[in-house]
């Protein structure tokens, strides 16, 4: 490959990104689906960056006349007429600069951003390691009923003198601090997340997020996106733009607060417990239209957009966290609990003889016909998606028992984890404050019956052993 052609490269990724916006924007995306000389014009089309300047001209007209004539296209071809001559000028600068700097041009160009308004880059340091798993997830473009397709959007390109990841964008005329959660506390639902989300945000650098439930949760990740409130009911979709607003306040301090370097070491998190296992919405992304299984899930769409994510975990023992979750979503009585656990466990192992686990846990219409959430305490089949996805590295993992016993040495795991400064003093302090959202509903309903906590350690048996392996951590099979 020349060196100019090289230098190019990026070039030609960000015109293949325009085109496919521009097909998005003129709704020709049914039409490239469908239609395979659409498909070949636009790429075709992608492809012209790579040619020698003096033929770009002649291969243009050569895709002109093997058009089709479909009406959308002309807007399509009038928009392709500016972005040609903005390749001719870019191909031209970059032979010059060649011929002056030699090879140097191709380091200086090939860490150039082609957005200056994010004015940062990522820090080599804080990327996740690409080289361990390549997504190859294309812009396909969201049809009717289906949720917005994050990869049509580029990753932002996050500021380097900011502890969170946050970028500038236009909006209203005007350049604007945006910013998304630095730590995710993923899960599990009732394993205490509120409590530690809570000793989180109690320390001074760390923000909440507004319009949120209970001041942690969004659900963007779980539910939003694809037009669902926490509780499963249909809303208008949220957005990744509604997703950005929902931190407009954190965004705000974050920009006004500075270290005496400069530095804004402030950050904001997300603690919505549903990510970590929620994936029922996956035939609302585009790229899973017309499959019988997901290949893209939240773990995809999330490596995605963030470069180095701080991911917390804190798990209960599932058959506990089944009867605390129970609970609180009104159940009636420990016995009505029994009658609910046999039947649901009889609903998942009936599925699961005709179809993968992962089939029997992921369905919306399965869930639907459940009287409790026993699928969210299969908590190895989940992480095993995210482990797909991101290194071990990425996730602190907690224990909701531990954190009970003894919440000032987990906390410092967590501060630490998150690079929070603090004090010895202030951590007991935290520590010692009373924990966040004991359930009173739980003490009145009583204990949980023996019979029911023998059927439930025994179905959820092999997924806790399975965790023990996945994490190389025996503490994970409950025995005690």
């Amino acid at each position: 490959m020349s060196p100019v052609v090289f230098a190019l490269m990026p070039n030609r990724q960000r015109h293949t990104q325009c085109i496919l916006r521009k097909v998005q924007a003129l709704g020709l995306v049914r039409h490239y689906r469908e239609d395979a000389e659409i498909q070949r014009i636009m790429r075709r089309s992608a492809c012209l960056p790579l040619l020698p300047p003096d033929t770009v001209q002649d291969a243009w007209l050569e895709i002109l006349e093997d058009r089709p004539d479909i009406p959308l296209l002309n807007n399509f071809t009038d928009y392709q007429v500016t972005m040609k001559l903005w390749m001719l000028f870019t191909m031209i600068l970059c032979v010059s600069l060649w011929l002056v700097t030699r090879q140097g041009i191709l380091i200086e160009y090939y860490g150039f951003s082609m957005f200056p308004i994010s004015h940062g880059y990522v820090p080599e340091a804080n990327r996740v390691d690409d080289t361990l798993v390549k997504l190859d997830i294309q812009c396909v473009g969201a049809g009717p009923h289906e949720a917005e397709d994050l990869f049509c959007m580029e990753r932002p390109q996050y500021l380097p003198d900011f502890k969170n990841p946050c970028w500038y964008a236009k909006e209203d005329g005007k350049l604007s601090l945006k910013c998304i959660p630095y730590y995710h506390i993923l899960g599990v639902c009732k394993s205490g997340t509120t409590d530690l989300a809570y000793r989180i945000r109690a320390h001074e650098d760390v923000l909440g997020c507004n319009d949120c439930r209970e001041e942690k949760e969004c659900f963007y990740w779980c539910r939003r996106r694809y037009g669902y409130e926490w509780s499963m009911k249909k809303m208008t979709p949220c957005n990744f733009r509604c997703f950005q607003h929902k931190f407009a306040n954190a965004s705000q301090n974050i920009e006004q607060t500075t270290t005496e370097t400069g530095y804004h070491n402030m950050i904001t998190g997300d603690a919505t417990p549903s990510d970590f296992s929620d994936f029922r919405g996956w035939p609302k992304i585009p790229q899973n239209a017309g499959l019988e299984k997901p290949v893209v899930m939240t773990p995809h769409l999330m490596r995605h957009v963030y470069t180095d994510p701080k991911f917390i975990l804190i798990f209960r023992n599932p058959t506990e966290r089944l009867y605390s979750d129970y609970t609180m979503l009104d159940g009636r009585s420990a016995v009505a609990f029994h009658e609910a656990v046999r039947r649901d466990i009889q609903t998942e192992e009936t599925c699961m003889k005709n179809h993968t686990v992962e089939h029997c846990l992921y369905s919306l219409e399965i869930a639907r016909t459940l009287r409790t959430r026993i699928f969210l305490g299969c908590y190895s089949v989940y992480m095993r998606e995210w482990l797909k996805v991101f290194p071990r590295e990425q996730f602190l993992i907690l224990r909701t028992e531990d954190h009970d016993q003894d919440p000032k040495s987990q906390l410092r795991k967590v501060y630490n984890y998150l690079k929070l400064n603090y004090t010895e003093d202030w951590l007991s302090f935290i520590a010692n404050v009373p924990h966040q959202r004991v359930s009173e509903k739980k003490i009145k309903q009583g204990p949980m019956l023996e019979k029911t906590r023998v059927l439930l350690d025994d179905f959820y048996s092999r997924y806790k052993q399975d965790l023990a392996d996945i994490l190389q951590d025996k503490r994970f099979l409950w025995l005690t």
